[in-house]
């Protein structure tokens, strides 16, 4: 059995209507025979919640009142796990509230998540075997970039190549067209 490694990128299927993660995409965390935990990267939290100047993302339904910060400082990595090439998960998030305080780390190359995505063993892989998710590489542009909410599902499927990326057009269900 494989396991997705760390950073690869989890995109909800137009078919998917699970309103949790309906034109989501996830990024892995963790994947092993235990289950695998992640964090959904383009949804805003519903309140417009901020803190320490961030606002908040919905991380998924799990942990909520949990946060977890992303950040893109190799100086701070000593502080952190990696993730992927050039995107750390805080250990010590005080450390990183330190450094947007003091200027030393850009708002722009930080996001803070409530709750995360999580799958109990073998979960996952019977979503990834009835195509519920299509899975991508790590991109951590999509984390740290501009685009924003449904503009980082499409841009995820277009990653995929052309024949992923005209999905991003479909009705999740044909009824509603």
């Amino acid at each position: 059995m494989s396991f997705l490694n760390p950073g690869a990128l989890l995109i909800a299927a137009p078919s998917m209507l699970d309103p949790n993660f309906m034109h989501t995409v996830a990024m892995i965390g963790h994947h092993d025979g235990e289950g695998a935990q992640g964090l959904v990267i383009n949804r805003r939290h519903e309140q417009g919640t901020t803190l320490a100047g961030l606002e908040i993302q919905e991380g998924g339904p799990v942990g909520l009142g949990q946060h977890q910060l992303l950040h893109a400082s190799e100086a701070l990595a000593h502080c952190s796990t990696p993730v992927v090439d050039g995107l750390w998960m805080a250990r010590e998030p005080e450390s990183i509230l330190e450094a947007l305080d003091s200027g030393t780390l850009s708002h722009r190359d930080v996001r803070l998540f409530e709750g995360y995505s999580g799958w109990g063993a073998g979960q996952l892989e019977v979503e990834l075997a009835e195509d519920v998710w299509l899975v991508g590489n790590p991109a951590p542009q999509l984390v740290l970039g501009d685009l924003s909410g449904l503009a980082i599902w499409r841009e995820a499927l277009r990653l995929l190549g052309p024949d992923a990326a005209r999905l991003a057009h479909l009705p999740p269900d044909i009824s509603w067209n």
